[in-house]
């Protein structure tokens, strides 16, 4: 009699051979990946991640508040397209003031790829930046006291 300790679609596990006292065991391996399924990443995860991490660069502003952010309108939008296992992806930033814009941009650009690299296993063919807003960011408030 054999029995397996994984679940039979999971096409791995060990199998045990019993027979009257002796009992053997045989370890399945898995099949390689490519050859069990396949992953499909959605763009609009892509452009989600891509949105997201370009929030994350530090001269960035997130101009999205109360229902623009539910809705995810506003600055910094991303769109994705992603084709077999890459991925074209165009962002649009809103950067401080005075923060050189270049440098905004290849900063923007760097760590979109990276992110959507690690985070969805999609090359990145290209990010296209655009720096559509500046905002000048005051200091804090004066307080009267």
């Amino acid at each position: 009699m054999a029995r397996s300790t994984c679940p039979p679609w999971s096409g791995a596990g060990t199998v045990a051979d019993v027979r009257g006292d002796l009992v053997t065991t045989q370890r399945r391996e898995l099949a390689p990946a490519a050859e069990r399924g396949r992953t499909t990443i959605a763009d609009r995860v892509v452009t989600r991640v891509a949105s997201i991490a370009a929030a994350e660069v530090e001269s960035v502003i997130d101009t999205r508040s109360g229902w623009t952010r539910l809705v995810r309108k506003g600055l910094p939008h991303a769109e994705a397209v992603v084709a077999g296992g890459t991925t074209r992806i165009t962002v649009q930033v809103a950067a401080t003031w005075p923060t050189p814009l270049s440098r905004v941009a290849a900063q923007v650009r760097d760590h979109v790829t990276n992110q959507v690299v690690e985070l969805t296993g999609t090359q990145v063919s290209r990010v296209d930046v655009t720096v559509a807003d500046v905002v000048h960011v005051e200091t804090a408030a004066r307080r009267v006291v």
